[in-house]
């Protein structure tokens, strides 16, 4: 459905030349939330604006849907565009316009008839949850509430394609899952391609498919979300995931003041996918006759399967029970780290 080769962006000046996207190749399939993150100045923001020639490359090409977006004429990037929308982070709506008239204006300006875009209007109005609020200003809208406006104007000239730059960063922790559920439904309805740009790990864990990882202009891991969120290959990548799977207190706190007997063990046990789901605490007790005390644990829902730790105290269990234990749940894919002994 859409793919990037070699893209190069470079912005030049009389002193010298910034490399903003370095020879990025991708391949997103038609249907699929793809996520691109990084911190700020990973070159994210001006990659999306290359899918639909916001911003022209400097080298590489960007094929959507079989076209060579650079080969096309004006006329022809001007429709190719109508199906390849955008929603922004800070909603770009027109404030003197209400909501009804801000999701009609891309049909005005594609020449939809009056009725038929008031028409059409209402129905995205009703479909993006803001029936009632046809007829106010922005002003006198939440933030969640103007998002909801974007999405409705960006899919007023029922596009393919929806790119999302940074669409939640403004939006509080309740309203960012409202949004990207909103996404969701959308997707599954219209079998959209849908392109979401963020630094925050979460939105990718939510709603993603893929997922690519982006520092200094270049991607330099991608994949399954599920693949990269359980085995992060780049420093970068074990960053987000790290700060994601983070526990609300440092762990190291707790471990430091607690009294190990002899033999006692602290240990962190790291798990994905189906084993997030199992009782792993009563397994270890009933299997290996041990008792377990938790002291901290964390497990984060996404698309695609789970991930999350749990931090144990195991009293007075010999070395060789533990080796057992050990070993028994790493053939489970679950990874056990010894981080304090008594």
């Amino acid at each position: 459905m859409i793919e990037l080769k070699n893209i190069v962006k470079k912005y030049e000046s009389k002193s010298k030349s910034v490399t903003a996207v370095d020879h990025v190749n991708l391949n997103i399939d038609k249907g699929t939330i793809y996520g691109i993150i990084g911190f700020s100045g990973a070159g994210k923001s001006t990659l999306v604006r290359l899918f639909n020639y916001l911003e022209t490359p400097t080298s590489g090409d960007v094929i959507i849907g079989g076209d060579n977006i650079g080969q096309l004429s004006k006329q022809a990037l001007r429709q190719k565009r109508q199906k390849v929308s955008m929603i922004f982070q800070h909603f770009n709506l027109l404030w003197s316009r209400t909501v009804l008239e801000n999701i009609k204006f891309p049909l005005e300006i594609a020449g939809v008839p009056k009725a038929e875009a008031t028409e059409k209007a209402k129905s995205l109005v009703a479909r993006v949850g803001l029936a009632g609020r046809e007829h106010a200003y922005p002003s006198e809208l939440s933030g969640g509430q103007k998002q909801r406006v974007g999405i409705a104007r960006a899919l007023a000239n029922d596009p393919e394609v929806l790119l999302c730059d940074e669409a939640t960063s403004a939006l509080d922790p309740q309203t960012t899952d409202e949004i990207l559920d909103l996404l969701l439904q959308l997707k599954k309805e219209q079998n959209l391609t849908i392109i979401i740009i963020t630094h925050e790990m979460h939105v990718i864990r939510r709603v993603c498919d893929e997922v690519a990882v982006m520092e200094n202009g270049r991607v330099i891991e991608e994949g399954k979300v599920s693949d990269v969120f359980e085995n992060p290959q780049h420093q970068v990548t074990r960053r987000f995931v790290q700060e994601d799977l983070q526990p609300e207190q440092d762990f190291e706190g707790i471990v430091n003041t607690l009294e190990l007997g002899q033999n006692d063990k602290v240990v962190k046990l790291t798990f994905s996918g189906e084993n997030t789901t199992q009782p792993i605490v009563s397994y270890i007790a009933r299997k290996h006759n041990a008792t377990v005390n938790i002291l901290e644990g964390n497990i984060k829902q996404a698309k695609s399967g789970a991930a999350g730790f749990l931090l144990l105290h195991i009293p007075a269990i010999a070395q060789e029970d533990f080796n057992h234990l050990q070993h028994d749940l790493e053939l489970q894919n679950i990874l056990v780290e010894v981080i304090k002994h008594g």
